[in-house]
This record gives structure tokens, sequence and C-alpha cells, in this order.
């Protein structure tokens, strides 16, 4: 289970989640965020860790407890920073080697772990949705014979499927299904309002002038570093279409030269035979019959 690689340029704090949950569950752990370090005006130091990390809580006493519960957490004691660097974020390792290891062997499949079935605000609000309106459904009145049509709510499997088929990165489960409709029920408003806000899935925090400057910064380099790479890869497309000219002009130069060349031996064949013939022909003109 390495750890995703070290460097690396993402615009803001949500790429970094985006790009390094999608490398961990690959290869069998995920990552939530530990702790942070604020500076003004903003967050600059993020620490990401294993989600089985810390030690599991030890509330109740075995003797009352009444359900049987687990934890996931092992003490793991793998992490990494996430740094805002100016204009962009980069990852960094942490100095001790200890925490780019894990103490625990991979998970079965990313659906294992709850951070990458967690749901952002749009795919709570198509949850509510297909929930409260459903879809059509068309039906024959077997009376009547005439067409009608009445709206049903969808259920958990059809809800699950729709959210997977729009969100192939998000490996949901039923009962996350379950547990967004019971939260909905709960507090409707906040669903509402967290729609409105299109609050993201780590944090959102009001953003000050200079942090408005330092995000379209941001998203100027990393648009000028598409740019880059574009004119890169078309250069090398350029570079490689006159590489294979050139050396198609260099076969036809060799062929030609080969050509001279077996015309020059021809020549000095022909007058080598030319050259015999004339020695020979004075001795034979003298000759008397």
């Amino acid at each position: 289970m390495s750890p995703p690689p070290e460097g690396g340029s993402y615009p803001t704090l949500e790429a970094v989640q985006k790009a390094v949950l999608r490398y961990c569950t690959s290869v069998g752990y995920a990552i939530v965020i530990g702790r942070s370090k604020k500076t003004v005006p903003g967050l600059k130091k993020v620490l990401f860790v294993c989600d089985r990390a810390g030690k599991p809580p030890s509330r109740v006493s075995p003797e009352f407890r009444k359900r049987k519960t687990s934890s996931r957490k092992c003490d793991c004691p793998f992490g990494f920073f996430a740094i805002e660097q100016r204009t962009q974020w980069t990852i960094r390792y942490r100095p001790n080697p200890q925490h780019l290891s894990h103490n625990h062997g991979p998970s079965e499949g990313p659906s294992d772990h709850p951070a990458a079935r967690k749901l952002d605000s749009k795919m709570v609000a198509e949850v509510k949705r297909l929930k409260e309106n459903g879809r059509l459904v068309d039906a024959v009145h077997l009376q009547t014979l005439t067409n009608w049509k009445a709206t049903t709510g969808a259920g958990v499997p059809e809800t699950l499927q729709a959210l997977q088929t729009e969100n192939p990165e998000c490996h949901l489960l039923p009962r996350d299904i379950y547990n967004a409709r019971a939260a909905i029920n709960r507090n409707p408003t906040k669903v509402a309002s967290g729609i409105a806000e299109n609050r993201p899935a780590i944090y959102k925090t009001a953003q000050s002038p200079e942090d408005r400057i330092r995000s379209d910064l941001r998203r100027e380099l990393s648009k000028a570093r598409d740019d880059m790479k574009k004119m890169e890869e078309e250069k090398q497309k350029e570079i490689d279409a006159l590489k294979t000219k050139l050396k198609e002009k260099e076969q036809l130069i060799e062929k030609f030269e080969m050509f001279i060349d077996i015309c020059n031996e021809r020549v000095m064949v022909q007058r080598q035979r030319l050259a015999g013939q004339e020695q020979g022909a004075p001795s034979g003109s003298n000759m008397l019959p």
C-alpha cells in the first residue's frame, strides 16, 4: 500500500483530496483529514491520515454493552501533508519514515471505506428528488383501456443505480442511501441550504479579497500549465514529424549514393574494357596475311 506520489500541483484542497483518495482506494486504503493548521487569511497546511488512524473508543465496558459493535480504528501511523504554496497545493511526506507505512492489510475494495462513499450536496439533492418525485410510470387501465401516468417514489436500488451511473468514482452501498434518506427526513431544510450554497465535501469558508485573488491566480496558473502542456505536445508532434521526414530524406540520399556508386563502378569497368581494346588494336594492324 504505497503512498501517493509526493509533489504535484493542485489548484484547491478539494482537488488534492479527490486525487489522493482515488489513488489510495485503488491500492487498498483510504484517507481522511486528521488536522489542519490555519494561518491568516486561510488554510495553509492539512494533515491527511489513514481512515484507520487513532485508537478504537472504549466508552462502555463489555459487561454493560448491549449491542455488539466494532471499530475500524487500529492506530495506523500512516499520514502525509497537503501544503498550500502561494497559488497551488502540493503533497509532502512527513519527516519520520514510519508515517509512510500501514499496520494493517489492504481492504477488499473501495466500498469498505466510508470516506470513499461520501455523498456531496448534489448527490443528497438527487436522493431527495428521487425519493419524493420518483419517476413516471406508464400503465393501462384494465377497464377503460386508457393510458394514465402515476408518480412513484424511486426505491433504494433504483436510487443507488442512478447515483452510481452519474458518479462512478463514488462506491456507494445501500445503507448509504438509507442513511441519506434518514438525514433528509430529520432535517430537510439543511439539505436545501446545502444545495443553495453548493457546499463542498471538505469545507467552505468565507473568502476574503486576498483569498479570491489567490484563487483566481491558482486557476490562471492551472490553465497556463495546461496550455503549456498542450503546446509542448504539439511541438513534440512537429519534431517527430520533422524527424520522420529527415529520416525519409536520409534514406533517399543513401539510395541515390548507392546508385551513383553502381554507376561509377560500371563506368570504370567500361573504361578498363576500352583501354584493353585500344592496347590490342595496333599489334593486330601490323600483322601481314
